[in-house]
Order: C-alpha cells, then sequence, then structure tokens
C-alpha cells in the first residue's frame, strides 16, 4: 500500500534531521574550497583590443547604414582570421617551441562589442604574465599578416594588453554550489531515514500495513516511574 506524506510530516522530518543537513552543507563547502584552492589551477585572461577603421576612400564620404553594416561583417570575418592556422603558427612559433598550434589556438578566444568595429582578442593561461605575453604576441602577427592576406591596410591596436585578471576558479561560486549541494544530499538523507524506518509511529500506520485493529496501547515509561517502581519492589522485599 502507498505511503503517502503530508506536509507537516515532511516538515518534521527536516526538522529531525536539520542537524544531517547543516553537516552536509559544510562538509560539501569545505570539501569544494579544498579541491579548488589545492587541486585547481588558476587561469588568468589577458585582452588586447584591436580597431576594423573605414577604407581611405570613405573618409570623406557619409557613413551610410549600408557601409557600417558592411564593417560590421568585416568585424565577423577578422574574428576569424585571427584563429587562422596561418596567424597562429607564426605567433606560436615566437611564443616558444614547447607551444604547438592546437594548444595555442585552445587558449586564444575572439569576439567583438556588439554592432561596433572594436575586436577583443582573449589569451587564457596558467601563467598572469604569459597571458599577456602571448595575446600581445598573437595580436602583433594579426596586425602584420592581415594587409597581406586581405589585401587592404584597415586595422590597427586599439589597446595592448598590460594586465590579467584571474577567472577561475571561483571560489565563492564554488562555495555556494558545495552548499546547494551538501543541502540536497542531507535532504536526501532525511527522507531516506524517514522512508526506510520501518517502525511503528501512531495507531494508523498499523491498521494501513498490518490490516489489524489496536486493542491497546501502551504509554512510554519514564526513567522516574521505574525508579519508583524498583524502590516499592526493594521495600516489600525489606517487609518480608
Amino acid at each position: 500500500m502507498e505511503e503517502t506524506i503530508s506536509l507537516r510530516e515532511i516538515m518534521e522530518v527536516l526538522r529531525k534531521n536539520l542537524w544531517i543537513i547543516i553537516a552536509s552543507m559544510c562538509l560539501c563547502a569545505a570539501a569544494t574550497f579544498g579541491y579548488l584552492q589545492f587541486f585547481v589551477t588558476p587561469q588568468y585572461e589577458a585582452v588586447s583590443q584591436v580597431l576594423i577603421t573605414q577604407n581611405a576612400q570613405d573618409q570623406n564620404s557619409a557613413v551610410q547604414n549600408s557601409e557600417i553594416q558592411a564593417n560590421i561583417q568585416m568585424v565577423n570575418t577578422y574574428s576569424v582570421v585571427i584563429k587562422s592556422p596561418r596567424i597562429l603558427k607564426s605567433a606560436a612559433q615566437e611564443i616558444g617551441p614547447q607551444m604547438s598550434l592546437e594548444a595555442l589556438a585552445g587558449k586564444v578566444s575572439v569576439d567583438s562589442v556588439q554592432n561596433s568595429q572594436v575586436i577583443n582578442i582573449h589569451v587564457v593561461d596558467a601563467n598572469p604574465d604569459e597571458a599577456i605575453r602571448m595575446v600581445r604576441i598573437v595580436t602583433k602577427h594579426f596586425l602584420k599578416e592581415t594587409p597581406s592576406m586581405m589585401k587592404i591596410s584597415n586595422v590597427e591596436l586599439l589597446a595592448d594588453a598590460y594586465t590579467s585578471q584571474k577567472i577561475s576558479p571561483n571560489i565563492k561560486v564554488g562555495m555556494l554550489t558545495g552548499m546547494f549541494a551538501g543541502l540536497v544530499i542531507g535532504v536526501v538523507i532525511g527522507f531516506a531515514r524517514r522512508i526506510f524506518d520501518e517502525r511503528f509511529k501512531k495507531e494508523e500506520e498499523i491498521v494501513a500495513r498490518l490490516q489489524i485493529p489496536v486493542i491497546g496501547t501502551i504509554g512510554n515509561i519514564t526513567s522516574t516511574e521505574t525508579a519508583s517502581h524498583e524502590d516499592n519492589a526493594a521495600r516489600r522485599r525489606k517487609k518480608k
């Protein structure tokens, strides 16, 4: 027969297992902090910016909407060019013999500011100084190779990379995630204890599960009552 749990019983289960839930949250948060702090390698990101300027023949003419859209499409083209083997291969060679084309491609990402002619070149590395050095090299080779590749010279450096920032791991987010996981685990343990507890707690449960009537009940005997009965028994023995 199916057993249903009312809202009151749910709150009672949570109350009785509150210490398990809190302990589980603390344990998971501590485990997450230890893992992120000692086993995850921090990653740093350096960013440089490149500006796609208008062609020389457009400098003295009014900029029409179609021309702006064409420039934005050109930004998308350049975003693909930056990660092309022609750019990254020469950049990887300058970075060092230990840097392969595939490894550098995994570190470089490109995006553009929405509806603008600015391209952001990102490089992520475990060494903050290396991230800055690599993004500068990639940007330099992009500016060097683009004129001959695209047959135009409308690309210029807008902002070079001078600093890098830590992007992972995020300790705060990790600990919050760990606490939430601990909360879920604690609640699951609490309800598992309730579901697998075969003891009868109410008369209705006996009738529902065993299909037999309850003839009588015996109340809980307190330690005071037990001690009183033992004293009375001792007195009777003395009188005999």
